[in-house]
């Protein structure tokens, strides 16, 4: 399986292992199941620096250890109202924790309410948000969700284009793809160093209740119906397979050990990618 996954970079999302779990267990996840970049929040890393460990002293951590974060998700950047648990932060008090650890990668989501923004100053405002992350060395990675605004990848594709920035992209999630306008001709056609991040999971056929609690109950990739390995065939085809790793959220998952679910995810996700490249 090895030659198949050459050039691959692993994250282990926190979705997998719990959206709010310890900062302490996501690492040691990691490194037991051979991730070498985890996704925090600004939260996370107020919880951490509540316990006596700042911004910096985590980073240094974690660059001894060889691991690299991706900011997931970043708020705020657009204004809007808050929204919990990063109301209590502004978009600067994100950058500046982001900063000092520092990121390799933010993922922009959002705004969830039409009356937030105006659709038309997005593009601006995704650029100036990359103008920040550049100034940090970062990319920024537009998160489309069918929950939110930003509700398929038609149009996050539209909104990157507009911004045209060079560390400006798209993470694609299989769940998000699947539940919205599983657009595939329009995926063939956006150039893969444009798709910075992919996160994969899988789920039933149809959404058990609406998607805001459906998003909750996802599934291990093999277990639901979700064409994964078509996705994951067009994402190699056009080499936008770059940074992967499984983001299943689900209580079956977050109640494993922590280690043990990253294990079982990222070893699904491997297989997966292994078969479409062989």
């Amino acid at each position: 399986m090895t030659d198949e996954l050459d050039g691959l970079g692993w994250v282990l999302w926190a979705g997998t292992i719990g959206l709010d779990s310890p900062v302490a267990s996501r690492v040691e996840a990691a490194r037991a199941a051979g991730f070498t970049r985890v996704s925090m929040s600004a939260p996370d890393v107020a919880r951490v620096a509540e316990q006596g460990t700042t911004p910096e002293q985590l980073g240094r951590q974690l660059r001894e250890l060889g691991i690299e974060v991706a900011a997931d998700p970043v708020m705020n950047w657009y204004g809007g109202a808050p929204f919990p648990p990063f109301s209590e932060m502004t978009f600067d008090d994100e950058l500046r924790m982001f900063d000092a650890l520092p990121v390799a990668t933010m993922t922009a989501i959002g705004p969830f309410l039409p009356e937030e923004v105006a659709a038309g100053e997005l593009p601006d405002l995704f650029g100036k948000f990359c103008d920040r992350a550049a100034d940090l060395g970062a990319q920024v990675q537009y998160e489309f969700m069918p929950i939110s605004v930003i509700a398929d990848l038609a149009t996050v594709w539209d909104i990157v284009q507009a911004a045209d920035r060079p560390n400006g992209g798209i993470v694609l999630d299989t769940w998000h793809f699947f539940r919205s306008n599983p657009d595939f001709s329009l995926l063939e056609q956006i150039p893969g160093d444009r798709i910075f991040g992919v996160q994969v999971s899988d789920a039933a056929s149809e959404p058990s209740g609406d998607l805001s609690e459906d998003t909750f109950h996802r599934l291990l990739p093999g277990d639901g119906a979700f064409d994964l390995t078509r996705v994951v065939e067009v994402l190699d085809r056009i080499n936008g397979l770059r940074w992967v790793g499984p983001e299943v959220i689900s209580p079956a998952t977050e109640a494993m050990a922590p280690a043990d679910a990253a294990r079982l995810a990222g070893d699904r996700v491997r297989e997966l990618i292994a078969r479409v490249r062989s």
